[in-house]
């Protein structure tokens, strides 16, 4: 009699497991793979954009500070380097210290508060 109280319990549990398991698949996941063309769309409009404004700031550089041409390509070529190189560094802040969400938050603010 134990036996089969002990089967029962067992059946109930692993259809009340298949039940969340479907419930769980049914909803729509979010992330991953599906959000790959939106990440790579962006960052290829910002890397045109930057690209293009380059010969503008090599321009402003010139005429508004005096600064030779390879002079004002060094400085925007370290300058592009050390954005770039800054965007692994906040990563690993993000993934390891603060999460996305507060990285998302503080990189925003940090950026408007650059842009005054």
């Amino acid at each position: 009699m134990e036996n089969v109280k002990r089967i029962v319990a067992e059946v109930k549990m692993e259809s009340s497991l298949n039940e969340n398991m479907i419930q769980q698949s049914s909803r729509p996941k979010k992330g991953g793979f599906r959000t790959m063309p939106f990440i790579i769309v962006n960052e290829s409009f910002e890397k045109v954009a930057g690209y293009g404004l380059m010969p503008n700031m090599i321009f402003y550089l010139m005429n508004g500070y005096h600064i030779a041409t390879a002079n004002g390509a060094t400085m925007l070529a370290m300058w592009s380097a050390t954005s770039n190189a800054l965007a692994i560094v906040g990563a690993f802040l993000s993934d390891s210290y603060i999460g996305r969400f507060w990285a998302i938050l503080l990189g925003s603010f940090s950026s408007l508060l650059v842009s005054l």
